[in-house]
């Protein structure tokens, strides 16, 4: 019988055997293959650990830098003052001018002026110098000029007696995990009620089962963002001395509540100066001054003035409140 080409050809196929392949797999490479992996996991996993330990040394030293300047010895400081606190305080600004560490001028040739009882408030384009200006107030920063609050030029006042004369709120309070009446109370005993309605908050902390005493969770996690600068508000209203600097205390509450608590704020400010820093422009017909900084200088009148002689602040007023037919 004929055998065809085709079968010939396959028959003569050589055959491929794996078994040289299997008989390789000894006990022994087994081992050394189960060793050298385990090894390599071990090593990878210190490796990652060793990287986070460089980030972690990095952030440490990032961290060292900002702290440095500040781990001085303790001095207690003296309490000794001839400012007469009992007398309400007054603030005269005259010339003052800010500028970057790097030298770069932010602001210029700015003066005003304020008493007892005067709210005024502090506003222009973001990234003008308002947030600079309050702490500028607070003495924290080098400036030229003249800043006289009480009588006597700002350089020259001690911790104690700028403690003693300002209280001041930044656009970022902290708030610590602890309970809402710690929070306003930083070790000082009295009645907080009275803080709490100011801030219109009281009604809200009635509705917690554990009231003021609820723990806000770490950096306030707890509350929201309006009831987080709320509780910061109250605790300056608590703390609060002659002169009140508040940046952007109403930024994270909506208006109908920002036109209560400042209609609250007015009663407070009754034998107080509050300058008012904000970039919502609602509550600025009532406010007994305006300083608009723009392009490194500002102008220091009433609102309705600045409404008729400066076309970008009624512009920015009349965006905010959808046109001056609203002024209240």
């Amino acid at each position: 019988m004929s055998i065809s080409r085709a079968e010939g050809v396959k028959r003569r196929r050589p055959r491929v055997s794996i078994a040289p392949a299997v008989r390789s797999w000894s006990n022994w490479n087994i081992a050394a293959f189960t060793t050298f992996l385990s090894c390599f996991a071990k090593m990878a996993l210190k490796s990652s650990k060793a990287a986070k330990l460089v980030n972690s040394v990095q952030k440490a030293q990032v961290s060292w830098l900002r702290i440095k300047p500040l781990m001085k010895e303790y001095v207690e400081q003296s309490t000794l003052s001839d400012i007469d606190f009992s007398v309400k305080a007054s603030i005269h600004v005259r010339n003052l001018c800010l500028c970057w560490e790097n030298g770069a001028q932010v602001l210029h040739g700015i003066s005003f002026s304020a008493q007892t009882g005067q709210i005024i408030g502090v506003t222009g384009a973001v990234a003008c110098g308002k947030s600079m200006l309050g702490k500028a107030l607070l003495g924290e920063l080098h400036y030229e000029g003249s800043i006289e609050i009480a009588g006597k030029e700002l350089r020259t006042l001690s911790l104690y007696e700028r403690s003693r004369l300002l209280s001041y709120l930044g656009h970022d309070p902290e708030l610590m995990t602890e309970s809402m009446e710690e929070n306003i109370r930083w070790g000082m005993e009295g009645e907080i009620a009275g803080c709490l309605q100011t801030v219109c908050l009281q009604d809200e902390i009635l509705e917690i089962p554990q009231g003021a005493a609820a723990s806000v969770g770490s950096g306030g996690v707890r509350l929201s963002g309006g009831q987080q600068a709320r509780l910061a508000l109250a605790r300056t209203f608590y703390h609060a001395r002659q002169i009140l600097i508040l940046d952007d205390p109403f930024s994270a509450v909506d208006q109908k509540t920002e036109r209560e608590i400042f209609a609250n704020l007015r009663l407070l400010a009754a034998d107080r100066i509050v300058i008012f820093i904000s970039h919502r422009l609602q509550l600025f017909p009532q406010l007994d001054h305006v300083l608009f900084l723009e392009n490194g200088t500002g102008v220091f009148t009433s609102h309705s003035e600045l409404m008729q002689e400066n076309r970008i602040y009624r512009a920015l007023y009349e965006a905010q409140t959808g046109g001056a037919n609203r002024e209240e």
